[in-house]
């Protein structure tokens, strides 16, 4: 319930500390839904995320995310260790800095930070999450408003229990956007 209200008060703070008085045919505010896959050791995971992302001066961006990873564990795996029923997963907020480049109407693609925290669930356990990385887009405009959204990004989480345990995890999402 803590890590719901953190992500909406981020949220609803962002929103109202970077308005700035643009006109409003500008579309500064991006929503996005994408699925797609996570490499954990050396097996794709599926993966969703949701996430909203403003435009403040021009160009740069400040953003949330919320992901989910269902891990489909057939045998245990060495970074979740103990975790291996078939119900584990993860799920981590993010928040998120970046830059995007104003190419064309229709082709805008940018890079972005984001770093944030979480929880990976599994067995009947249960362990605290960071999740940080370096993620490259982009976002075709196929009318002023809708968009696809393609997205490489190079995660690292760190699972947080006795002793921290580390993993890269290379994601690739696809999703469909709306601008407003």
């Amino acid at each position: 319930m803590k890590f719901k209200f953190t992500f909406l008060l981020i949220l609803f703070a962002t929103n109202n500390l970077f308005a700035e008085s643009q006109t409003s045919e500008a579309k500064h505010n991006y929503l996005d839904l994408k699925l797609g896959a996570a490499q954990i050791e050396k097996k794709a995971e599926p993966l969703g995320s949701l996430s909203y992302e403003r435009i403040i001066a021009d160009s740069f961006l400040i953003g949330l995310s919320a992901q989910y990873i269902r891990l489909q564990n057939e045998r245990e795996q060495k970074f979740f260790r103990g975790m291996d029923s078939s119900e584990s997963s993860l799920a981590t907020a993010t928040l998120s800095l970046g830059y995007q480049y104003n190419l064309s109407q229709s082709w805008k693609p940018f890079v972005r930070l984001f770093g944030g925290g979480g929880q990976a669930k599994g067995n009947r356990q249960e362990a605290d999450v960071w999740q940080y990385g370096l993620a490259l887009g982009t976002r075709f405009f196929f009318s002023e408003s809708i968009y696809l959204n393609l997205e490489l990004a190079g995660s690292r989480f760190e699972l947080r229990e006795e002793r921290s345990k580390t993993t890269d995890v290379p994601q690739l999402t696809l999703g469909i956007g709306y601008s407003f």
